[in-house]
């Protein structure tokens, strides 16, 4: 009883000095082989992983003993309840662990998401196989009212001794209790940015703080549409990009609060609980100027930055992607955010923010003003059809394939004309002047220039 007195001494003060307690459970209620206060709709732990201990128990009479020998995280998590919009929790938990990490994280069952994860706590260095108390903290989103409370663990040790001590981390008790956090530190988007590590991990990774800086591109479609980026300053580690569709508009300069994450290799803001908008119509940063090659270095990560004289080599490269390049290396343009048609080619200036997306740096340009032609690629070489009649001021025809892709692009970069084949081309709405039309046949691609009379 004294044990049991213990644990609910430490939740009361817990509740007078912090808040309110929204979960506690010494997992000591099982039904069908399972803890009944968790397995929750986002657990996917099997079941059979999860072993119920009832010697050597601390508090109450079970325990539960988690097993992940893979590397793959899975998660063990509370049934769902009530939370406060935007509200800072503290999960206490007892375990015990030789071997393995553990984490955790909250569901937000309001909006079918996942919120981010803490950094992994080594259970070998934190508990040694002994029973310790160990705390972390979540915020829910500010549109969250209902979720579950993740544990997250994984490399548990994988001898399975025999029942009743399933070896893996032992979960023995945990409470979450609402708290005030302290303020989060401002800290300059450099030092977030910069590190020696080879890794290219933030030194603020899994830290909540706040930083400020110009928007400088706004993501317009896809899975992360409206997520933007900022900057403070111009050069190599000023760039950062906000997971958060708070609306804002290039050029507004803001402060923003939120946790410091690595996403595949790409440091970002997350679980981000506040936008301020400080000011607007702010200029942008000076664009970096860089090689193509250059341009994926970590330290122009989600930087404004700039290629000159880049040749397009690629102007169809997939999902509106196009390559460019100065000479030193391939470099992807993407669409995200301003979509431009390049021509096979021509040589370009190109400002935009860089991007890591599907393992690949990218270049994002924001505006028309972004992309500007400095070259034109020869438009009398490789000619394998012919244009009748050139000049031409109504129709044109040309002799190619049934099957031939036919382009035809103002000298400024601009899609006028696709199909397919040969029929007649109505040319009455071009403008006067020089074009060029690209043909493809035979997996060969040839130019050749139209004039508009």
């Amino acid at each position: 009883m004294k044990k049991i007195f213990t644990l609910f001494s430490a939740i009361v003060i817990g509740t007078v000095g912090f808040g309110q307690v929204v979960f506690q459970s010494d997992l000591s209620s099982w039904s069908g082989g399972n803890p009944t206060d968790f397995m929750g709709s986002a657990t996917n732990i099997p079941g059979s992983s999860v072993w119920e201990q009832t010697v050597g128990v601390t508090y109450g009479t079970s325990m539960a003993s988690l097993i992940n020998t893979t590397a793959s995280h899975q998660r063990f998590t509370t049934q769902n309840v009530s939370v406060v919009a935007g509200q800072a929790y503290e999960i206490k938990m007892w375990v015990a662990g030789s071997m393995g990490s553990l984490r955790t994280g909250f569901y937000d069952a309001t909006n079918a998401a996942y919120n981010t994860y803490n950094p992994y706590l080594n259970m070998a260095v934190k508990s040694a196989g002994n029973l310790v108390m160990l705390t972390q903290a979540v915020t829910v989103p500010a549109t969250c009212t209902s979720g579950q409370f993740i544990f997250s663990l994984h490399s548990t040790d994988p001898t399975y001794a025999g029942a009743p001590f399933y070896l893996g981390i032992i979960l023995d008790s945990v409470a979450v209790t609402a708290v005030t956090l302290p303020p989060p530190t401002l800290v300059d988007i450099y030092d977030i940015q910069y590190t020696t590590d080879i890794s290219g991990d933030s030194p603020e990774t899994g830290n909540i703080v706040t930083t400020r800086g110009v928007v400088t591109g706004v993501i317009g479609f896809g899975a992360d549409a409206g997520r933007f980026f900022i900057q403070d300053g111009s050069g190599p580690w000023t760039g950062i990009y906000v997971y958060d569709t708070t609306p804002v508009t290039l050029g507004d300069s803001v402060e923003v609060t939120g946790t410091i994450t690595e996403y595949f290799g790409l440091t970002e803001f997350t679980s981000v609980s506040a936008v301020t908008i400080i000011s607007s119509g702010n200029p942008q940063p000076i664009a970096t100027d860089v090689s193509t090659l250059n341009a994926a270095q970590e330290q122009y990560e989600c930087v404004l930055v700039k290629v000159s004289d880049a040749i397009c080599n690629n102007p169809s490269a997939g999902f509106g992607t196009f390559i460019v390049n100065d000479g030193s290396g391939d470099r992807i343009v993407d669409d995200q955010i301003y979509t431009y048609v390049p021509v096979l080619g021509n040589a370009y200036d190109i400002t935009g923010v860089t991007f890591l997306s599907f393992s690949e740096v990218k270049i994002y340009p924001r505006i028309a003003a972004d992309i500007v032609t400095t070259g034109y690629a020869s438009v009398e070489e490789n000619i394998a059809f012919s244009i009748y009649p050139n000049p031409a001021t109504s129709s044109v025809k040309l002799n190619v394939q049934a099957d031939a892709l036919v382009t035809i692009y103002a000298l400024t970069g601009e899609l006028i004309y696709q199909g397919i084949g040969n029929g007649l081309i109505d040319v009455t709405n071009f403008s006067k002047g020089l074009y060029q039309v690209v043909v493809t046949q035979n997996e060969i691609t040839s130019t050749q220039k139209l004039i508009i009379q």
